[in-house]
């Protein structure tokens, strides 16, 4: 993953309502498979794209973002999910407990990114049928 902390992405939610900018590319992104994030995400796995809180800003609709407190984590930590109340896609998350430290989005919401995961989270919990998944070494930039 090339870091370039000038460029400036477009995402949004489904019905693109919600809008936000991310700036430059995240500090670290994993794909998790834990529970929580299968069935938040929907799928067999959800994928984070870490970044300082300061490099996402919202645009448009801020009040259509809904809350959900996760306090049923893996870690034992609450997270909280941050979705678009009209369309239901997974936008954001964080901790409470590290909210000025940093924030994920989900990357299927940024405008031409092509960031690849560079590390799972809760490996245990992947599925069977889940044989390999594309990582990139977390040092590599």
């Amino acid at each position: 993953m090339t870091s370039d902390s000038k460029v400036e992405r477009p995402g949004s939610c489904l019905c693109r309502r919600v809008r936000f900018t991310v700036v430059g590319d995240p500090f670290d992104y994993s794909t998790c498979h834990c529970d929580n994030c299968k069935k938040s995400g929907g799928s067999a796995f959800m994928t984070n794209a870490f970044f300082a809180p300061d490099k996402v800003i919202l645009t448009e609709a801020q009040d259509l973002i809904s809350k959900y407190d996760d306090k049923a984590t893996t870690s034992g930590n609450t997270l909280t999910r941050h979705f678009c109340s009209n369309c239901g896609s997974c936008l954001f998350l964080n901790s409470p407990s590290t909210a000025s430290e940093w924030i994920t989005l989900s990357p299927a919401t940024v405008d031409g990114q092509e960031w690849v995961p560079r590390r799972y989270n809760c490996p245990d919990g992947k599925l069977s049928w889940v044989v390999k998944l594309h990582m990139e070494p977390k040092d590599a930039v």
